[in-house]
């Protein structure tokens, strides 16, 4: 049964009780108190009436921490830890869920969409998303019926590109390198060419984690959650022999290296290049070398078909523009000639 007060305030307070639930809410006047009143009433008698009480207490801070504690360990890798952290920090994860509208993920997006790409403000949406449906499925908790991500546009991803350097270009990017204030350089840029290691498996590595007889480096904790043992060649093995000594291979920061990269490739003229694209330039150069998709995934550590098919159309589009080059060459010689 429903009850509508006059508090001292001045402002009425709508109370029910009804099958052992108490629901209040406090409106400006006495219409919107009884009109309320009535709207929970039908919805207690239809068992339609949902309590977002929850919703209102809690913030979406509060959801994502427990994910992060209590399904995120289950996970491979530590990309989402990271990632959920960052929306933690971020004045969003303040607001309580039932006040959580489609416009709050927009200005998130927009706050955030400086220096990152689309797929990364995607993925930092998928995760709010991911979180919600967590917890109104598992977690016993009231939320909206929509989802707040539901109705926020997906930023628009381009097929990803990975940039190959000509073999005249790698040649001058390793000649720049040689002349960088930082002295290994040269070392850990052709040391990536060779092995497809990202930066970070490259900077974590141990040379106790290197088998000088057989040729082998083992990656520990990879981006996948995976160890990885990689086969080194003679010449990424020399590089290793070089520093053999160090604890790790190249300790460096990502910040400290990314300056003189930038400044060797700026040197050697080579545009719209990241680090990065070094390990793409040693998988196509694998496929180029007739390795098999096995063989390859082995030491680009990659589980599927689907993420090395880029790599793998790169080496034949490159393979059939060196064939077509020879070809025209061949008959203007043969044009020349005769």
């Amino acid at each position: 049964m429903a009850t509508v007060n006059k508090l001292k305030s001045g402002k009425w307070c709508a109370q029910i009780r009804s099958h052992n639930k108490y629901i209040s809410k406090t409106f400006l006047s006495k219409g919107n108190a009884t009109k309320w009143a009535k709207e929970i009433e039908y919805q207690l008698d239809r068992d339609q009436y949902e309590d977002f009480s929850d919703s209102a207490r809690i913030s979406l801070g509060d959801l994502i921490t427990r994910y992060r504690d209590e399904i995120t360990p289950h996970k491979k890798g530590r990309t989402e830890k990271y990632k959920l952290n960052f929306i933690l920090r971020h004045k969003i994860a303040r607001v309580k869920l039932l006040s959580l509208k489609p416009k709050h993920i927009i200005d998130f997006k927009s706050e955030i969409s400086e220096g990152r790409a689309p797929s990364t403000i995607n993925k930092y949406i998928h995760y709010i998303y991911t979180v919600w449906e967590t917890a109104k499925l598992n977690w016993d908790i009231t939320l909206p019926y929509k989802n707040p991500c539901h109705l926020v546009k997906k930023e628009k991803v381009r097929d990803k590109i990975d940039r190959i350097l000509s073999i005249e270009e790698y040649q001058d990017l390793l000649q720049a390198c040689t002349t960088s204030n930082l002295a290994f350089l040269s070392d850990i840029v052709e040391f990536a060419y060779i092995t497809a290691m990202r930066f970070g498996e490259i900077t974590k590595l141990k040379t106790s984690n290197i088998n000088f007889e057989k040729s082998t480096a083992l990656l520990i904790d990879t981006k996948n959650g995976e160890n990885r043992l990689v086969p080194l060649t003679s010449r990424a093995l020399e590089i290793c022999k070089k520093f053999r000594f160090r604890e790790k291979l190249f300790d460096i920061n990502r910040d400290r290296f990314r300056h003189y990269f930038e400044q060797a490739c700026f040197r050697a003229k080579v545009k719209n290049f990241r680090f990065h694209d070094l390990r793409a330039c040693a998988i196509t150069n694998l496929f180029l070398n007739g390795w098999s998709i096995a063989e390859v995934s082995v030491v680009s550590g990659h589980k599927t078909w689907s993420e090395l098919k880029r790599y793998h159309l790169v080496g034949r589009i490159n393979l059939h523009h060196h064939l077509v080059f020879f070809l025209i060459l061949f008959l203007y010689c043969f044009k020349f000639l005769y």
